[in-house]
């Protein structure tokens, strides 16, 4: 429990420093069109396709419905009721903060020109595809890990979570849909919410276990 904290203290500051960096620094904005431009450049009719197929996965329906067929097969396997709340609040929190900071800061996507169909016409700063995937991804990797004893499991669901993770940014910017700092605020973002409820749930844990603890102390 102790662990998440310096760790999401380092996230939040990810989080202020992209945002400054993109509202204060024109380098930030001038480092996003190089970077969005060699992209288009690079980009083939079929890399187009392929990326798209995978980046819709991030869309808010398709990722409620990993995350509840996903919770429904730990449940059935565990028994462990707080797999729900846990699923539930975190995709609440996630579009929250997508929608609530897409409005704040109100910024323009790359022109679609660039961008690959369909067009997007929502606001850029962050991108929510890579902020939602990125907390429900990521806390699926997390009740994984909290319920399945193996090791070589563990590993695979991090890693596996991370490639998604990852990837689901990287498409945002290959398509043409996002700037990478919008990116990079999803990532960061996306990471403080999750490691938050986290903590929260090992809080809840660690409360919850203390009355057996002092049951069983000798006296």
């Amino acid at each position: 429990m102790r662990r998440a904290l310096p760790w999401l203290v380092v996230f939040v500051l990810i989080d202020l420093l992209v945002v400054i960096g993109r509202l204060e620094f024109p380098f930030v904005s001038t480092t996003d069109l190089a970077t969005h431009n060699w992209l288009v450049a690079q980009r083939t009719p079929a890399g187009g396709q392929i990326v798209t197929a995978f980046t819709d996965l991030g869309r808010t329906l398709p990722m409620l419905v990993i995350g509840v067929i996903a919770t429904g097969a730990l449940y059935a396997r565990y028994r462990r009721v707080q797999v729900w709340p846990i699923m539930v609040l975190v995709p609440i929190g996630s579009v929250g903060l997508t929608e609530s900071l897409k409005a704040v800061f109100a910024l323009t996507r790359p022109d679609t020109t660039g961008a690959v169909a369909p067009f997007e016409d929502s606001y850029s700063f962050p991108s929510g595809h890579t902020l939602n995937s990125t907390a429900i991804i990521g806390a699926l990797a997390y009740l994984t890990c909290w319920l399945v004893g193996r090791l070589w499991v563990r590993v695979a669901a991090v890693a596996a979570a991370a490639i998604w993770i990852v990837a689901m940014g990287l498409s945002r910017v290959y398509l043409g849909h996002h700037w990478p700092s919008d990116v990079l605020l999803g990532w960061s973002l996306g990471l403080t919410w999750l490691v938050l409820v986290m903590w929260a749930h090992q809080l809840w844990l660690t409360r919850r276990n203390l009355p057996q603890s002092a049951a069983l102390a000798p006296h």
